[in-house]
C-alpha cells in the first residue's frame, strides 16, 4: 500500500509498497529531512519508489544557484538514469522525513508490471517537466501561481471543512518556492503576500492551504499585466 505524508503526523512505517515484489525489494531507506538520497554526477545504481514522504530534485544553473527541477511523492521512481547505467544529472534531498525501495534496474525491467509502472512514473514526471518549460516566460506571478496548482494535484490534501481550499502539508521554505519557480525570495514573499490578500491563498510553510480557483484567478491576472 501506498502512503499519503502529512507534515503533521508521526510518518507511517515503511514498508514495501503493493508496486513492488517482495522478492525485488532491497532493504529500504529512510532519510531524515536535508538528507541526501544521491548526488549529481555520482554513478546510477538502483532505481528508488518513494514508499512515504517529499523529496527535491536540486540541479545548478549556469547563474550559478541551484534550481529545484521537480519534486517527489509517494508512488515515485527515482534513480532513472539508472536504467542506462548513466550518472544522475540532479542531487536528491529529503524535504520531509523518507522512506524509498531501492530496486535493481534490470530486475525490475524485467518484472513486467513493475516495468509499465516505472514507465508511467516516468511519463508523469516529463509531463511536469514540460509544463514547467511552458512556464518559464510566463511572468513570476503566474509561475509561482501555475506551481501551486501543480503542487496540489500532486500533493493536495482535503482541507477542513470549514478552511475549504486543498491543504499543502509542505515545509517548503520561499527560498525553496523561489527554486522552484526561478524566482528570488524576495519576489516569492510579495507574491505570497498578494494570494493571502485576494485569498487564493492561506496557511504558511508546514500547511499551506490553496484555493484552486482563486489561482487560476490570479494566473490570469498576472499574464494579463505583461499584454
Amino acid at each position: 500500500m501506498l502512503h499519503t505524508f502529512d507534515s503533521l503526523a508521526a510518518p507511517p512505517s515503511c514498508d514495501v509498497s503493493d508496486i513492488v515484489p517482495g522478492t525485488l525489494a532491497l532493504p529500504t531507506r529512510t532519510l531524515d529531512p536535508d538528507g541526501v538520497l544521491y548526488e549529481s554526477g555520482r554513478e546510477a545504481s538502483n532505481l528508488y519508489v518513494v514508499n512515504y514522504g517529499v523529496l527535491k530534485a536540486v540541479v545548478p544553473t549556469s547563474l550559478g544557484r541551484d534550481r529545484i527541477a521537480d519534486l517527489y511523492g509517494p508512488g515515485d521512481v527515482l534513480g532513472l538514469a539508472s536504467l542506462d547505467g548513466g550518472h544522475h544529472a540532479e542531487t536528491v534531498v529529503a524535504v520531509h522525513e523518507s522512506c524509498l525501495t531501492p530496486l535493481d534496474p534490470q530486475q525490475a525491467m524485467n518484472d513486467r508490471k513493475l516495468r509499465d509502472y516505472v514507465l508511467q512514473s516516468m511519463a508523469r514526471q516529463l509531463r511536469r517537466s514540460r509544463e514547467m518549460i511552458d512556464e518559464a516566460e510566463m511572468p513570476v506571478g503566474a509561475r509561482v501561481t501555475r506551481a501551486f496548482l501543480r503542487l496540489a494535484d500532486q500533493f493536495g490534501q482535503p482541507s477542513d471543512e470549514s478552511e475549504g481550499g486543498v491543504k499543502l502539508p509542505l515545509a517548503l521554505t520561499h527560498e525553496d518556492l523561489a527554486d522552484l519557480t526561478g524566482s528570488s525570495r524576495v519576489t516569492i514573499t510579495r507574491i505570497l503576500g498578494e494570494l493571502r490578500s485576494e485569498g487564493a491563498l492561506s496557511g504558511t510553510r508546514g500547511v499551506y492551504v490553496a484555493d484552486p480557483e482563486g489561482l487560476e484567478r490570479a494566473t490570469d491576472h498576472y499574464v494579463m499585466q505583461v499584454l
